[in-house]
Formats: C-alpha cells, sequence, structure tokens
C-alpha cells in the first residue's frame, strides 16, 4: 500500500476508534503498558548516553498516570492478576522492562498516585555491571553512523544472536570496553540499589531472564536455564523468585511458555499490542502471553491512552475481512 493510503487509513483508523469510545461504554478489560528507559527530561535525552527507545520523560510518564486515575482505572500488579479481577473492572498493569537505574524516576509518581508497577530484571547486567546491547550500539552509531538499512540490519541481527555472541559482537565491534556503562543513564541498578528499589511498596519485580536473552534463539534447555538463572539471582538479591516473566523482544513460542511454567512462573508478557478482555476465560486470554501496549514520548499523550481504551479499530477489521 503506498505511503499516503497508509497514512489516510491510520488517520480514518483513530477517527473512528475515538468516535467508539465517545458513544459507547469501554469493555472490561485488562490494558498492560510496557516502558524501557525514563528520562528526567528533554536535555537528558539529547546527551545521547542511550537508546532513547519510546523517548519517555518523567513528565509524560506522570501525564499518562494521571490519565488512568482519573478515567477510572484500578492499578494492579501480577498478583492481583492471578487472584482474578473483576469481570466488570477496568484494569492497568504497569511494567517496565531491563532493570535500568532511571526506573528509579518512576517511583515518586508512583507515589503520589498509589498506585504499583512491576520492574523485569535482567539480573546479569544488574550482578557485572554491563551495558544493554541496544545502548552500546546506539552511542557508537551516534559517531560512526551506518545508512539507516545498515542499522536496521544490524539491530535484526543482535536480536537472531545468544548472549555469548551479541558479546563478542559488541567488543569486536567497539573494543573492550564496550559492554561498560557511561553513566548513571545507562547502567542497570546494582544489587544494593535494587535490594533498596523494592523495598518501596509500589515496586514488585520480575523476570527478564538472566542475560536479556532473546529465547526463542535458544534450545528448550538453554532457554529454561536463562529463566531458573534469572529466578535464582532474584531469590540471592531479594530473598523470593518473581512469578510473572516478561519475555525479552517479546518471543515466546510454546516451547519457552513450557519453560517459564517451569521456572515457576505463572504470568507472562509480550510485546503484542491490545487489550486482555475480562474474563480472560471467555476471551481466550493465556495469563502467560498477555499482550502489552507501548506509549511514545510526543506531545499526543492522552491521544495515545484514548485509542489504547478503544475496543474498535478498522485495521484490525481490515485484517479480519481480508483472512476470511
Amino acid at each position: 500500500m503506498p505511503f499516503a493510503w497508509r497514512r489516510a487509513l491510520d488517520r480514518l483508523d483513530e477517527h473512528l476508534a475515538l468516535a467508539r469510545l465517545a458513544a459507547r461504554p469501554e469493555r472490561p478489560a485488562l490494558l498492560a503498558f510496557m516502558f524501557h528507559v525514563l528520562f528526567e527530561d528533554e536535555a537528558a535525552m539529547d546527551r545521547h548516553e542511550v537508546d532513547p527507545q519510546q523517548r519517555i520523560t518523567v513528565g509524560m510518564f506522570e501525564e499518562f498516570v494521571a490519565y488512568f486515575v482519573a478515567h477510572g482505572y484500578a492499578f494492579v500488579t501480577p498478583a492481583d492478576v492471578l487472584r482474578g479481577l473483576d469481570p466488570a473492572g477496568k484494569y492497568a498493569l504497569l511494567t517496565f522492562d531491563d532493570g535500568y537505574y532511571n526506573n528509579r524516576l518512576a517511583l515518586p509518581v508512583l507515589r503520589r498516585y498509589g498506585v504499583p508497577a512491576t520492574f523485569f530484571i535482567s539480573t546479569h547486567h544488574v550482578e557485572a555491571g554491563r551495558a544493554f546491547w541496544w545502548d552500546v550500539v546506539y552511542r557508537h552509531r551516534q559517531r560512526q553512523p551506518l545508512p539507516p538499512a545498515a542499522q536496521a540490519a544490524e539491530y535484526a541481527l543482535l536480536k537472531q544472536l545468544r548472549h555469548p555472541e551479541v558479546d563478542q559482537y559488541l567488543v569486536d565491534q567497539f573494543g573492550p570496553g564496550a559492554l561498560v556503562p557511561v553513566g548513571d543513564l545507562d547502567r542497570p541498578f546494582t544489587p544494593a540499589e535494587l535490594r533498596e528499589f523494592a523495598s518501596a511498596p509500589e515496586v514488585n519485580l520480575g523476570n527478564h531472564t538472566h542475560h536479556h536473552a532473546v529465547l526463542t534463539n535458544y534450545a528448550p534447555a538453554a532457554a529454561a536455564a536463562e529463566l531458573v538463572a534469572c529466578q535464582e539471582a532474584l531469590a540471592r538479591l531479594l530473598g523470593a523468585p518473581a512469578s510473572a516473566v516478561a519475555y525479552p523482544n517479546g518471543n515466546a513460542s510454546a516451547a519457552v511458555r513450557a519453560a517459564a511454567v517451569g521456572a515457576g512462573l505463572r504470568l507472562g508478557t509480550t510485546v503484542r499490542a491490545g487489550k486482555n478482555y475480562l474474563p480472560f476465560a471467555r476471551y481466550g486470554v493465556d495469563v502467560l502471553l498477555l499482550n502489552r501496549f507501548l506509549l511514545w514520548g510526543g506531545p499526543d499523550v492522552a491521544r495515545q491512552c484514548a485509542l489504547f481504551r478503544t475496543d474498535f479499530h478498522l485495521k484490525e477489521r481490515l485484517r479480519f475481512w481480508r483472512r476470511a
């Protein structure tokens, strides 16, 4: 489809979705949201120390939380979900992936609004003080730029590798110090900082594998070992393993799901956008494969939030009709 037609379809889709939301009540659902890096302000983003990913500042995050509080959403933890949700309710599950020290900036907002969030931790990065590979690539490609297609190919390649291969690639490309963080913005929590952070009542921790492993790149036994190693590290750091997992890159095959169950994990999140309708049993929602939305930084936070809430999207209907 030509770009101009895609843009027109996107605008029509948004218009119809917002009109539907204004005209009809929302269906009961759990909306899960995924965040990564949290910037204090735009100036921190402009230092180019870390891949900006969603480009979310603390102010944007607060606007997002305030929106869903104002619209009657109850914010929940994985434990709340596993205990069972009122099938007539509206719920939000806030999640942060990776284990960045900058995620501490979320805590004042969570406290101000009295809501919890779950932080999925790649425990090897915390224990070893290692930078995340995408930040290493981002920083170096700011200085050694590649054409856009080559940059996309480099990211795609790294997402297909296992963690020792990723580390070797970074060292080969950027030198022996490539995996050392450059500051507080790009580094993970230290073990002591993570323990202190986790003591806050608003904070829950989850499993994000030991090495941020894209589990479908691994044999089943190796994938299981990654999940178990993270559980064991969380138990060492905090005294107990997690009950929830965020699959890195959202990759979760049947074998990966089985490995999660074997590691004692009972709730899992992907990166597929969509609402998780209630009651779960009626709508075939698998709590080990929950959908999550991404908020993107910019001036339209409230509009994005409204679009997350809607139960109608023209593009989804068109895909359904095309399949039929």
